[in-house]
C-alpha cells in the first residue's frame, strides 16, 4: 500500500516536471481563419446530439459547430480544450475528414496526415495535458474519451473503422443537404437527389421518383402531404397532440418516421410550447424539402 503511494507521488512528480519542459518548448496554433458571420447559415445537425458528445458545450456553441463544418462532414467525436501557453479554449472536433480547432473568434482545419505526434503528458483529476504536434493542450474527458482521441489521431485502422461505423447511417451518400434531430429521425441529400430517410432504428435510401407520397402526422391525423395542406389543419388539435411523425410511402415500401415520441408520461403535447413548435417546424422543413425535390426533378 505505501508502495503504491510512493509510486504515485513519483509519477505525479515526474509529469509535473515533463509538463514544465514540455510548455517550454510548446507552440501555438497558427494561421486560424477569422469565424465567418453564421447568422444566416442554417443549423442542420441537432445541436442536442452535439453536447451529447461534448457536455462541456453549451447550446451557443454547438451552434457554431454545426454552421461551421460542412454538412458533408460527419462527427466522430468532440472536445473541449485549452491550449495551455495562451490559455485560449477552443473546441476540438474531429470528423470523418478533418481535425477541426474551433471557438467564437476563429477556426483551424489539419488533415489526420499532418498529424506527427500526440500523446499525454499529465493526468489531472478530470482532465489530461496532452501534446498535439508540440502544442500543450488541457483536454477536458475521462480516460476512455481521451483514449479515443489519441487513437482517432494516431491509429489509421482505428480510426477508418470509426468513419465507417459513424457514416453507416448516410447508406453511401455523401449529403449535402440535412436535417436530424435530436432523436436521429429526417433526412439526407446528396447532389444526385438520392434521398436517406433516418430514424433511431432504420435508414433508408431512395429517390424522388420512388417516393409516391409523404405526409405529416399529428398523432395519427394527416395534417400535410405532398404538396398540398390536409382539411384536417394544425389548429384542430386545439388541445395538444402526444406525437409527430412522418409518414414516406415509396412504390415498394412505407416508413414511419417518428419525429416527436410520445413522453413517458404520457401527456399531450400543447401546441402552443416550444416543444411543439420547433418539431412541427422541423417536420414542415422536411416536407418543403421533398416538396422540392419532387417538383424540380420530377
Amino acid at each position: 500500500m505505501f508502495d503504491k503511494l510512493v509510486n504515485k507521488i513519483n509519477t505525479i512528480k515526474e509529469e509535473s516536471k515533463n509538463l514544465t519542459e514540455q510548455l517550454d518548448k510548446s507552440e501555438v496554433l497558427i494561421n486560424l481563419t477569422p469565424l465567418p458571420d453564421i447568422s444566416k447559415i442554417p443549423i442542420t445537425k441537432d445541436t442536442e446530439q452535439i453536447i451529447s458528445m461534448c457536455p462541456d458545450l453549451n447550446n451557443e456553441k454547438a451552434i457554431i459547430i454545426s454552421k461551421v463544418i460542412p454538412v458533408e462532414e460527419t462527427y466522430l467525436d468532440i472536445f473541449y480544450i485549452k491550449e495551455i501557453i495562451t490559455n485560449i479554449d477552443y473546441w476540438l472536433v474531429l470528423t470523418n475528414k478533418y481535425i477541426w480547432f474551433i471557438n467564437d473568434k476563429s477556426y483551424g482545419i489539419l488533415p489526420y496526415q499532418n498529424i506527427k505526434e500526440c500523446n499525454i503528458i499529465k493526468n489531472n483529476l478530470m482532465s489530461k495535458s496532452i501534446n498535439i504536434n508540440k502544442i500543450i493542450f488541457e483536454i477536458n474527458g475521462n480516460e476512455n474519451k481521451i483514449n479515443n482521441i489519441i487513437s482517432l489521431l494516431t491509429n489509421n485502422e482505428y480510426r477508418n473503422k470509426k468513419i465507417e461505423e459513424k457514416t453507416n447511417y448516410l447508406c453511401g451518400i455523401t449529403p449535402i443537404f440535412q436535417l436530424i434531430n435530436n432523436i436521429k429521425s429526417g433526412i439526407s441529400v446528396d447532389n444526385n437527389n438520392n434521398i436517406v430517410f433516418h430514424s433511431s432504428t432504420e435508414n433508408y435510401k431512395t429517390t424522388p421518383n420512388d417516393i409516391t407520397n409523404y405526409e405529416v402526422l399529428v398523432d395519427n391525423a394527416s395534417i400535410l402531404s405532398k404538396n398540398q395542406e390536409r382539411n384536417t389543419s394544425i389548429n384542430s388539435f386545439t388541445t395538444g397532440c402526444y406525437s409527430i411523425s412522418l409518414r414516406i410511402t415509396t412504390k415498394t415500401k412505407t416508413l414511419l418516421i417518428p419525429i416527436l415520441e410520445q413522453n413517458s408520461l404520457g401527456k399531450k403535447y400543447n401546441i402552443h410550447d416550444s416543444t411543439y413548435e420547433k418539431n412541427i417546424n422541423f417536420a414542415k422543413q422536411i416536407i418543403n424539402k421533398l416538396n422540392e425535390l419532387c417538383d424540380i426533378n420530377y
